[in-house]
């Protein structure tokens, strides 16, 4: 013989309504608060790496103008005198303006030559610098 069931184990009450209980306002709110915050989080961090992937990729291209400066005076095989020069180089789809610094050492078959990289002529801060050493040619 089977025993009838009560209204209190099934969970319902005599009128009908459900004990279980759902989130109130004010935890809903806090999770959003929370989840406000780490969204925010996230964008700030994202927007900082575009910034230091575009700073990255303006000073290795700015290194290489300078690499490139400095492999045609050695292999142009002439003896540069020591004083300023200074002229534009497209490289990356952009046009790169430098310096070129040539002063005699101790060494008088050896000059320091320092080339000053930056963005646009008339820039004031440099994106990069290199300095090396040009020996006189045989």
């Amino acid at each position: 013989m089977s025993h009838p069931i009560e209204a209190s184990q099934t969970g319902m009450t005599s009128s009908g309504a459900s004990h279980c209980r759902g989130f109130t306002l004010l935890e809903i709110l806090i999770a959003l608060a929370i989840l406000t915050i780490a969204f925010a989080s996230i964008i700030t961090v994202s927007a900082n790496q575009s910034v230091n992937v575009a700073y990255l990729r303006d000073k290795t291209l700015a290194h290489w103008v300078a690499m490139n400066q400095m492999t045609e005076l050695q292999i142009s095989k002439k003896w540069p005198s020591a004083g300023k020069q200074q002229g534009d180089e497209e490289m990356g789809l952009h046009k790169w303006h430098w310096v070129r610094t040539i002063t005699n050492t101790p060494d008088d078959r050896v000059r320091q030559v320092e080339f000053t990289i930056f963005r646009a002529r008339g820039d004031e801060h440099p994106v990069t610098r290199l300095v090396s050493f040009l020996s006189q040619p045989i």
